[in-house]
């Protein structure tokens, strides 16, 4: 089939920070996919649009098993990316496919580069790659949306 392009377009991917570390494990036979499920991620962004561009930045960190008091074996990991986005023809898009592209679509995209970075960066590591679980995406939005309405 024929890819239709989306009117959404990934401008610029930058990564900004990364930290990774790794806590030793004395336990044998240990099942890494049990152990990487008890894992803490923790997901912080920010969106700023451009009205005059009419770009969209989205800069967003992900935190794997951060937990300073009491952090699990493994890995510890931390990402930080930044992308821009711009969405064609943005006047002739219904605003609720609109919303949706300039929301959660770019929050989508940017998640899942900063997944394939945390694989890599864990994937020579002594327990093999970790691979980020898929992420409520509406979930964290509104979880953004309440946060925001908390402070106002």
């Amino acid at each position: 089939m024929k890819a239709k392009f989306s009117p959404l377009q990934l401008l610029d991917f930058k990564l900004l920070q990364s930290h990774y570390g790794y806590e030793v494990t004395e336990q044998d036979n240990l099942d890494l996919q049990e152990l990487f499920s008890t894992y803490s991620v923790e997901i912080n962004f920010e969106m700023a649009k451009s009205e005059e561009s009419e770009e969209i930045q989205l800069l967003t960190t992900i935190e794997v098993n951060q937990d300073k008091e009491n952090p699990k074996p493994g890995y510890q990991i931390m990402v930080e990316g930044g992308a821009t986005f711009k969405l064609k023809d943005a006047e002739n898009i219904e605003e609720r496919l609109r919303n949706n592209l300039s929301q959660f679509s770019t929050l989508n995209m940017i998640i899942n580069n900063l997944r394939n970075i945390i694989f890599q960066i864990t994937n020579l590591g002594p327990m093999g790659g970790y691979l980020l679980p898929p992420i409520d995406i509406t979930k964290l939005l509104q979880d953004k949306a309440d946060l925001q309405d908390k402070k106002q």
